[in-house]
Parts: structure tokens; C-alpha cells; sequence
């Protein structure tokens, strides 16, 4: 009877200790983000995927902007660096993982036109940190994307 006892207490640790392959709280993995370096004109994208244990991502998106000179950030993201997305209206199935893609373009905005005429005097540089919140209120860590180079025209 004890050795009986001592084994399902050995076999429940053990399947208490495996790791889960996926959590409660949204995991986001960065799967690319670029090219390296953009001209005036041309995109760039970011893709991401998300996991989660119930699948249940269908509340929302933190994309913050941060902008670099010489490496050093511009001024701390405001919220015009900010772009808040609400999940729910996609219709997301309940799924634990989804991967996004983010399309950008680079270049000034004018009256919905796109505005070549403006020089920049230096390169510069651009990241994204991203926090996804699901349906239960649960909060990923923020991840942070690679530095990408927009360059001076």
C-alpha cells in the first residue's frame, strides 16, 4: 500500500511540474518585423503571434510607437504613439493561438495624400511594443520589437 501511495504521489508531481505549453496570461512571440532599413514610400511589417490557454483574445491591442535619433528615443511615447485596437469586433475564433500581421507605411500624410517633399536630416530609428489583454482582463508582458532604420531621403 505505501509503495502504491508513494508512486501516484511521484506520478502527481511529476504531472504537476510539467510545464504547460500555454499559459492563462497571452503570450506574444514577434515572428518579424521589417525590412531593416525603409526609404520614403515603401512599408514594412510586423508579425506577430499570440498564444493563450483559453483562447479567449478577444479584447484588445497595445501598440505603442517609439522613435529614435542616434539611438536615443525622440521624447517618451505620447499618446499619438499609441494605437489602441478593440479585439472583439474581428470575431477571433476561441483559439489559443493567432498570429496578426501589421502592414506600415513610411512617409508623410497630407489631406489622406502621401507628401514626399519633407527632407529629414538624419536616419531614423522606429520600434513597437505590443501588450495584448484578453477577455478576462488577463494582461500580457509587453514586447518589444527590433529597431528597424527609416531612412533620410
Amino acid at each position: 500500500m505505501k509503495k502504491t501511495l508513494l508512486l501516484l504521489l511521484v506520478a502527481a508531481a511529476f504531472v504537476a511540474c510539467q510545464k504547460n505549453k500555454f499559459e492563462t496570461v497571452p503570450q506574444i512571440n514577434i515572428k518579424s518585423f521589417g525590412p531593416d532599413e525603409v526609404v520614403k514610400g515603401q512599408t514594412f511589417r510586423l508579425v506577430a503571434e499570440i498564444t493563450d490557454k483559453e483562447g479567449d483574445l478577444q479584447d484588445s491591442v497595445l501598440l505603442v510607437r517609439k522613435r529614435f535619433t542616434n539611438g536615443t528615443i525622440q521624447v517618451p511615447p505620447t499618446r499619438n504613439d499609441s494605437a489602441y485596437v478593440n479585439l472583439s469586433q474581428f470575431g477571433f475564433p476561441n483559439t489559443p493561438t493567432i498570429q496578426f500581421e501589421i502592414n506600415f507605411a513610411y512617409g508623410e500624410q497630407l489631406d489622406g495624400f502621401r507628401y514626399y517633399e519633407i527632407q529629414e536630416q538624419v536616419d531614423r530609428g522606429v520600434k513597437y511594443e505590443i501588450t495584448i489583454t484578453d477577455k478576462e482582463k488577463n494582461k500580457s508582458k509587453s514586447v518589444e520589437t527590433k529597431m528597424i532604420t527609416l531612412k533620410k531621403v
